[in-house]
């Protein structure tokens, strides 16, 4: 993919990388810009950590542009903290993108690419600034860009024992951020005979420094209020799925049925559980196929945004 740097309205900024296939590539008639959110202790990189298990191979056979940014407080994205009185890291990070990064997406890449909507594909801590995003853009009256569809994976709605119990430490970096232990990473994101060794490789160039806010709070200020303050308002598609083999929540069909079923404003809700995957999936062995599911997801949604529209 290829690197980039946009200048906000705010003066901030939003990096990240594209990829963007001509449009006579495109195998759709009606194609989404997808923009895909990262997990914690990653970056931009986590969606093309390697020519194998990149986002980009489906979005060049497909012919559907695809974005993989820097979050804010992440990479060369401009950070949020100190988070204002009365917030929380979870909702800056959702007004800053339905605010300021997703229009500016919109307008330099979506647009000009005739793009018909933009999606959403979030993982893990990624999740929590898609769904608060999508829940401001159904209570906006002008919004600056059309959502249509939000993908969501490795965010549940219980902590595991493994979590509650003996939850990984730490590098401290300064009062404000964080890293997570080369050493000890993998061994939690992957079991056994999940992915490649070309993905491994790459542990240490994948490894973020992260705001410690995000990663310490989400237990007390995201976990008990999601459903009701975010989830509820979202007015768009929707596709929640669980991996089996997540060591940070528990996942059974009552945990993807309750997530799913916090949508309550969404015209359409797919959910399910991918059987042996461990949490970070896109690197995994499960990458290409998943990514297909998204790309087609993306694709319906643009289908019936346009239509309807």
């Amino acid at each position: 993919m290829q690197p980039f740097q946009f200048t906000l309205t705010n003066n901030g900024t939003v990096a990240g990388v594209h990829s963007i296939p001509p449009l006579s590539a495109s195998r759709a008639k009606h194609r989404p810009l997808i923009v895909a959110l990262h997990g914690g202790c990653y970056d931009h990189q986590y969606f093309d950590a390697t020519p194998h298990y990149s986002a980009s191979s489906t979005s060049e056979a497909l012919g559907v542009p695809f974005v993989s940014i820097d979050r804010p407080s992440y990479g060369g994205t401009s950070p949020i903290l100190p988070i204002p009185e009365g917030s929380d890291f979870y909702e800056q990070t959702g007004r800053w993108l339905h605010q300021f990064i997703l229009p500016k997406l919109w307008s330099e890449i979506g647009v000009p690419n005739q793009c018909s909507c933009l999606v959403l594909l979030c993982h893990s801590l990624g999740v929590m600034g898609g769904i608060v995003t999508a829940a401001l853009h159904a209570q906006d009256d002008g919004p600056l860009y059309p959502l249509g569809g939000i993908i969501a994976n490795g965010m549940g709605n219980t902590q595991s024992s493994f979590m509650t119990s003996t939850p990984p430490s730490f590098i401290p970096i300064d009062d404000d951020h964080t890293r997570f232990p080369v050493d000890k990473k993998d061994g939690i994101m992957f079991k056994p005979g999940t992915v490649a060794p070309e993905v491994l490789e790459q542990t240490e160039r994948l490894n973020a420094v992260s705001p410690l806010p995000e990663l310490t709070q989400f237990p007390t200020l995201w976990l008990p209020n999601w459903k009701e303050k975010w989830a509820a308002h979202v007015n768009t598609s929707v596709m929640f799925c669980l991996v089996e083999d997540d060591p940070f929540f528990v996942v059974n069909e009552e945990e993807v049925g309750i997530c799913a079923q916090a949508f309550k404003s969404s015209p359409r809700v797919d959910s399910s559980i991918v059987r042996d995957a461990p949490h970070c999936m896109e690197l995994s062995h499960w990458s290409q196929g998943w990514y297909a599911r998204c790309f087609g997801f993306a694709m319906e949604c643009s289908a019936s945004f346009a239509s309807s529209n």
